[in-house]
């Protein structure tokens, strides 16, 4: 690098002299694990003829230096181009490749536009480091931060007790400890001013102010003018980051997206209790390539062409319901009308808004918050996807709103906001939305979800706007459609103490909850109808 650190990288190379178009992909999950090299599979692109470059990042396992989360990779990112096109039998075309981490390096890199980088392709991967990957809505994304921070944090004692080896199995068997006492004790120790499990062995930590703000994809994609490939899972926690990278990247060069059934760890056809099938499998996308042969293919074309193919409708989305891929010429789907559902207090959910007029009361209880049962997570447990919310809604502190029967099919494809009109006893308290699934023998499964963090005047009424984020999804006739409202999804979030100094002092209290729901001025959620 630049500064003199020596970065190390394995390069695969097609057989033949070449030249050859090199892609680059960065990660600081270790360049020879073998599930890091099952996501990037750079023998396959190899046999696609291409130059596949899988590197460490900056203080990460073979690479020297300090690792810290993001801070990097702008610089690095550049650098390691520069190098990649001057390999031997490189054709001088470099492009990039890579989910999560590894697809937000791509948008530092290609910011500062080094000038072999034709082409990125950042998939699964984050926006705004402050909603949607350290925070959603004000809430803190306790579930992946603490479960990443304890992943990274194996390497990073390797490297701290390196000459003392009864020190580093002391401190690798209590970190393990705390590993395996997810999604228990390690989820339920409270953050008092900095997170205590980061904390306790000095880990990387995603949720740090001071150093987050370099991942912010918009303040290096005004920058960017080569094209971009972008998939994305609908129970993938950065779906929506996913599509606004999407968006934005379409609106300055050629950009696709591809949005199947997937959550982030796995792109198969089971997510959670539901099956999508084998097309919905992303090794069978639509019967006809898999996520890594459409990566490869779409990258060989731009850094040969030089521009990315138009070999289809910009965007190819999974409808979940129906069972089927489909191609659209856009995103969002100008076709698509966006609907209210009211909320009433005799439970239903209506077009028509003749749903009880009234109020509804709950009490939330941080003692014992409703449990994350699948959604768009990223952590070792609960796992993400598709479950039966049956055991969620049988609490007392969740309101559950449902339409009637449905007479014929109702497809909602875009995203999906909620309007609460709530108000709390305390200074701060939490509102989760769920949309969910009814199937007709009751079966409740979630499809989206979202949560927003108030602070607000005692006892007083306030509009609470909750962004559940975009789908896909086809309510078939004889379902029916349900909305949860609640103060708590834990241990995907943390949980809200209902204090004002809660998340410093670990003082909690239950708080007493009222909606305001049916005529004009109640609650409501907005679906895009198809």
């Amino acid at each position: 690098m630049r500064d003199g650190v020596v970065l190390r990288a394995d390069v695969y190379r097609p057989e033949g002299q070449g030249p050859w178009p090199v892609i680059v992909s960065r990660t600081p999950y270790d360049k020879t694990d073998s599930s890091e090299l099952l996501y990037l599979d750079p023998v396959l692109a190899a046999r696609r003829g291409l130059i596949a470059v899988v590197q460490d990042v900056r203080g990460r396992f073979a690479s020297e230096g300090e690792f810290v989360p993001l801070v990097n990779e702008a610089a690095d990112g550049t650098d390691t181009i520069e190098w990649a096109a001057q390999l031997p039998g490189s054709s001088g075309a470099v492009g990039m490749w890579g989910i999560s981490y590894l697809g937000n390096v791509q948008w530092q890199a290609a910011g500062l536009k080094p000038a072999a980088l034709k082409a990125i392709a950042p998939s699964l991967t984050f926006r705004e480091t402050d909603n949607g990957l350290a925070f959603r809505g004000g809430a803190h994304e306790l579930g992946l931060v603490r479960s990443w921070a304890l992943a990274m944090g194996f390497d990073v004692l390797v490297r701290r007790h390196a000459d003392n080896e009864e020190e580093l199995m002391k401190q690798v068997a209590a970190l393990a400890a705390a590993f395996d006492g997810i999604p228990g004790p390690t989820y339920h120790e409270l953050p008092t001013g900095t997170d205590p499990v980061v904390a306790r062995w000095d880990l990387p930590n995603l949720a740090d102010r001071a150093t987050m703000a370099a991942g912010d994809v918009p303040a290096h994609q005004e920058n960017v003018t080569v094209p971009s490939l972008h998939v994305a899972g609908w129970y993938d926690l950065f779906v929506q980051a996913t599509i606004d990278n999407y968006t934005a990247a379409a609106q300055r060069t050629g950009a696709k997206l591809v949005v199947g059934p997937w959550n982030h760890i796995a792109q198969t056809a089971m997510q959670g209790d539901i099956n999508f099938g084998v097309a919905g499998h992303g090794a069978a996308i639509d019967f006809s390539t898999s996520i890594l042969g459409l990566t490869f293919d779409w990258l060989h074309a731009c850094l040969t062409t030089g521009e990315a193919p138009d070999d289809d409708l910009p965007v190819k989305i999974y409808v979940m319901g129906a069972g089927e891929w489909r191609s659209e010429p856009e995103w969002p789907l100008s076709r698509a009308v966006d609907t209210r559902f009211h909320l009433g207090t005799d439970g239903r959910l209506t077009v028509d808004g003749e749903a009880g007029q009234g109020t509804l009361a709950f009490t939330y209880d941080p003692q014992n918050p409703v449990p994350t049962v699948g959604g768009a997570t990223c952590m070792p447990h609960p796992p993400s996807g598709s479950f039966d919310q049956r055991v969620v809604e049988e609490r007392d502190d969740v309101l559950v709103f449902t339409t009637d029967v449905l007479t014929e099919d109702v497809e909602v494809t875009g995203r999906i906001t909620a309007s609460l009109t709530a108000a709390t006893d305390g200074p701060t308290t939490d509102w989760v939305v769920r949309l969910c699934d009814v199937h007709p023998d009751g079966r409740s499964y979630n499809v989206v979800d979202g949560i927003t963090r108030v602070e607000t005047v005692p006892g007083e009424e306030s509009t609470v706007e909750v962004d559940l984020w975009s789908t896909s999804m086809l309510f078939k006739r004889g379902h029916r459609i349900r909305v949860q409202v609640t103060s708590s999804c834990f241990p995907r979030w943390d949980r809200n103490l209902n204090t004002a100094d809660g998340l410093r002092t670990g003082q909690m209290r239950v708080a007493s909850q009222t909606l305001h729901v049916g005529g004009e001025a109640g609650s409501f959620v907005t679906l895009p109808i198809v």
